[in-house]
This record gives structure tokens, C-alpha cells and sequence, in this order.
């Protein structure tokens, strides 16, 4: 407990001055806001309360720390059909290079669609498409010095660069910093992180340079009975109210080859916006040997009755000789 008490602080001592805008009136405030386009089917599903339980190649967006987590390998391809034609497309990459340490890399496509260009008379003149595209390096550490029997530590970063093409075209750079502990005393074992996301130097069109989507995420995750994962987290964004994510994900092994999992969760953040059936998810993950298919649901709410689908495919290797993985 003191530990993460610790960690609360350090995380906290890390908001930067624009703290004091986290209200509802700085709504629209900040740029480059396709960076909080979510990532992992597994994650989404469960409502993205994913910064304790990361543990894949989707570390990069949610918690770098959990980086360090990766046995050996972790690969995965997303792809994403959103509202409006929208399409999102990723691929994540993370290798374990020695017995603590995790690199990776990453990145992401938006093509938003279609759009009539029309000049100031409301004349149609042609058609444009956005677009918007990441490239992302990551890194994750398992901190043995303050790692003991009763906890394990990790911490991770990620740096990233951001290109943009409308009218105009547009850079910016930034990166997230994490942190992550298992606790193995008590009756379940549980899992505590936290981030901040989107620290860096906003993308500049013509003369104005927008701000990062900044936000801190804290959570957490409760492991009551074999397969079963239950998660918590609050997250605190620059330009809106903060929010919180509930996550469940129950997992059933039928043998050494075969798995499957179900989960659901919920995320208050679009709840008055778009109503009630926009804050639930659900999805599902099937596991034959080292290779998985995730796919997420989550109706849109006013924004149209399709919802958005999301489905990845992952390649994940067990350790063949990590001590640190063996031993745990």
C-alpha cells in the first residue's frame, strides 16, 4: 500500500500547469486529438482500463511500462472501421533485447474520410482527405533493485513523432513516461499503473501551434480467481471533464494450444455526450498457440447505429529461457 501511495505521488508531481484546465469549458482546446484514438481490441473492450493489466505490444499507447512485461516477442496488426468512412489501421511491435529490458515500435494511419472542399460562398470547389499518421519507439525496464518478493517494478517510455496532411501539412512531437507494480502479498494477486500521455510539442498549421491532448491515467487490477481480471481507472484529460473505466475479462484455457476470453467494460467518457450505450463494450479474444484474434464492439450513440468495430490480429511468443518469467 505505501508503495502505491508512492507511486500516486510521483505521478501526480508530474501534471503539468494546464492542470488547472481540466474542466468541460476547455472542450476543443487542444490539437492533434486523433492521438486519443484508442488501440487494442482486448483493451477497448474492457473499457480502457488497461494501464495495470498492459502487457503486450499495445503498451505504447496505453502504458509503456508494460513493456517490460513482454516474455520475448509481441506483434499485432489493428484494423478499425469508425463512424463517417473513418478508417484506422496500426501495427505494434515489442522485443525483449536482454532479462530486463523491452524495446518497441509502433504506428498508426486515420484516413477520416472524403470531405467537400467549399470556399466562403458555400461553393463546392473539390474534395480533400485527411489524414494523419504516428511513428512511435518505445521502452520498458523492470527496475530490480526495487522489485522484492512482494512486488515487481517496471517503468517505460515512449517518444513519437506525428505528420498530419490536410490543406496544409503539419509535425509534432511528444511521448508518454509509465509506471507500473505487482504486488504478490495478500489474498489476490493485483496490479497497479499509471501514465502520463501526450507530453511533447503540439503540430503547428501556418502560424498556430496547437497544444498535445495531455491526460494521466491511474488504475488498477484485481485478479479474484483464475482467468478472471477485474480493472478500475481514472483518467484525467487536459480539455474535458475526467472519467473513469470499468474492465472485466474472463479467459478459459481448454488446453496448452487453445484459449478463448470474453470481456466487457464500461467508460464514462462520452456518457453525456452521446448517451448511455456509448459508454459499454464488449468483445472477444481467441488464442490458438502463439497466434490471437481480438475484436471490439462499441455503439456510437447519436453518432450512428454501426457502431465501431475493431479487430487484431497478435503474434506472441512465450520466454524460452527469461529467469525472471520463469521464476514468477
Amino acid at each position: 500500500m505505501k508503495a502505491g501511495i508512492l507511486l500516486l505521488c510521483v505521478l501526480l508531481a508530474r501534471l503539468p500547469a494546464a492542470a488547472a484546465d481540466f474542466s468541460r469549458e476547455t472542450v476543443g482546446t487542444g490539437g492533434s486529438e486523433f492521438l486519443l484514438f484508442d488501440l487494442g481490441p482486448r483493451a477497448i473492450a474492457m473499457g480502457g482500463a488497461y494501464s495495470g493489466l498492459s502487457d503486450d505490444a499495445y503498451s505504447l499507447y496505453w502504458n509503456p511500462a508494460g513493456l517490460a512485461r513482454i516474455p520475448r516477442l509481441s506483434a499485432s496488426y489493428q484494423s478499425s472501421l469508425h463512424v463517417a468512412d473513418m478508417t484506422y489501421h496500426a501495427g505494434v511491435f515489442g522485443y525483449r533485447m536482454k532479462e530486463s529490458v523491452v524495446l518497441g515500435a509502433g504506428w498508426r494511419y486515420l484516413n477520416m474520410g472524403e470531405i467537400e472542399n467549399t470556399d466562403l460562398a458555400g461553393d463546392t470547389v473539390g474534395k480533400f482527405t485527411p489524414r494523419h499518421y504516428v511513428v512511435e519507439a518505445g521502452w520498458g525496464q523492470s527496475i530490480y533493485d526495487l522489485s522484492d518478493n512482494d512486488m515487481e517494478l517496471n517503468v517505460g517510455a515512449v517518444v513519437r513523432w506525428i505528420h498530419s496532411v490536410m490543406f496544409v501539412q503539419a509535425d509534432g512531437f511528444g511521448g508518454d513516461i509509465g509506471i507500473q507494480a505487482r504486488f504478490y502479498a495478500g489474498p489476490f494477486l493485483y496490479d497497479f499503473g499509471g501514465s502520463l500521455q501526450n507530453i511533447g510539442v503540439g503540430q503547428s498549421y501556418v502560424d498556430v501551434r496547437d497544444s498535445l491532448p495531455f491526460r494521466a491515467r491511474l488504475g488498477g487490477t484485481i485478479y479474484p480467481a483464475r482467468g478472471l481480471a477485474l480493472c478500475l481507472e481514472a483518467v484525467t484529460p487536459v480539455n474535458n471533464y475526467p472519467f473513469a473505466a470499468l474492465g472485466v475479462e474472463y479467459a478459459r484455457h481448454f488446453d496448452k494450444n487453445l484459449s478463448a476470453a470474453a470481456r466487457a467494460g464500461f467508460n464514462s467518457r462520452t456518457l453525456a455526450s452521446l448517451g448511455p450505450m456509448s459508454a459499454m463494450n464488449l468483445g472477444m479474444g481467441v488464442k490458438f498457440s502463439d497466434i490471437s484474434v481480438d475484436y471490439s464492439f462499441n455503439y456510437m450513440g447519436v453518432l450512428g447505429s454501426q457502431g465501431t468495430h475493431r479487430l487484431a490480429f497478435s503474434y506472441n511468443l512465450p520466454s524460452k529461457s527469461s529467469r525472471r518469467y520463469r521464476e514468477r
